[in-house]
């Protein structure tokens, strides 16, 4: 069995001799810095390159701008072919860099209003439409949290581009306090959007407030608020609801099934430690199928999932083409995050 494991181990390392052409980068930074040098001379420096995963050739090569601290010009290279996502390299460059200097500006523009209003943004996703900020929401605190992050919100709108809400997690100072701080001399949106950032502050159970901005930015933003969990979390949170649903069906409904929890991580407003959604049932037990259920249990859990009052039945929630259809429009997702 230990020569078997040698044996995989050196056809794996021929593997890469052989294909490690297709795994570097070298060729497509030095395309990439080729083209900087000719379109844009003295303006762009390459940060970082990285393989195409799952494809087989090509890189993204991340450019700093001279003299803004914040932007990033992503460029996807494949100098083999000659390309730049199968597209002439100059025109793809030249797009890029409109892209990045567009998002720096909208990235000054939204960290500027959450410093300004006491909360600087500790992460973000690319789109900017996801922010990051340490805060600790309790019963007690978080009707007045919320209303304080709607006015960096609010803020943020009056100098946007474009419309959509914004998703603000809230990490705990213990989680945020140990969160890798990305290269030093980086330009601030690569730092700030770093994939092992992300899923560093992404380990643990995190609460995060919705914001939809009105089309009118001197109109407070409406939030919802609601609990994210890492998959093996909400998996075992899931299975505690159902559990406890059966119980209450076997005594309230003799035979019906339990189906699949749907939404049961919106926050009921002005709490940080009761959830409402629904749970799916069936009449009776579907012959070698998943109960899909035209019926909803309606609950209030706790933290570990546990019902708190009273479950209360739904009948008939899905329409004339078997689309469910709920009181309050849970979709059963975690939403971004």
């Amino acid at each position: 069995m230990a020569n078997a494991g040698r044996w995989t181990a050196g056809l794996a390392v021929l593997a890469l001799a052989a294909g490690g052409c297709a795994l570097g980068t070298g060729d497509d930074r030095r395309r990439a810095e080729e083209l900087a040098a000719k379109q844009f001379p003295g303006q762009l420096t390459v940060v970082t390159a990285r393989n195409l995963f799952p494809e087989s050739s090509g890189s993204e090569v991340v450019f700093a701008l001279t003299g803004d601290p914040d932007t990033v010009v992503r460029l996807r290279v494949d100098a083999e072919a000659g390309t730049c996502e199968r597209q002439p390299c100059e025109r793809k460059l030249a797009e890029a860099v409109d892209k990045g200097k567009s998002l720096g500006t909208a990235w000054r523009h939204l960290a500027t209003a959450f410093q300004r209003c006491g909360h600087p943004i500790i992460a973000a996703n690319w789109p900017l439409n996801e922010v990051w900020i340490e805060a600790a929401p309790t019963n007690a605190n978080v009707k007045a949290l919320l209303a304080d992050v709607g006015e960096c919100v609010q803020e943020w709108a009056k100098v946007r581009e474009g419309r959509g809400g914004l998703s603000v997690n809230l990490v705990e100072p213990a989680v945020a306090g140990k969160r890798p701080r990305g290269e030093p001399g980086q330009p601030t949106l690569l730092r700030m959007t770093e994939s092992k950032l992300l899923a560093a502050l992404s380990e643990k159970s995190r609460f995060i407030a919705g914001y939809a901005v009105p089309e009118d930015p001197s109109e407070p933003p409406e939030a919802t608020a609601r609990i994210f969990r890492p998959f093996a979390e909400r998996q075992a949170f899931d299975k505690k609801v159902q559990d406890a649903v059966a119980g209450w069906l076997r005594a309230n409904r003799p035979g019906a099934s339990v189906g699949r929890v749907v939404g049961v991580w919106r926050l009921e407003p002005g709490t940080v430690d009761r959830q409402s959604g629904h749970v799916l049932f069936c009449e009776g037990q579907p012959k070698g199928e998943v109960c899909h259920g035209d019926q909803v249990v309606a609950v209030t859990v706790d933290p570990q999932g546990n019902p708190v009052g009273r479950l209360q039945v739904i009948e008939d929630v899905r329409d004339e083409k078997g689309t469910l259809r709920l009181p309050d429009d849970a979709d059963g997702g975690q939403g971004t995050g």
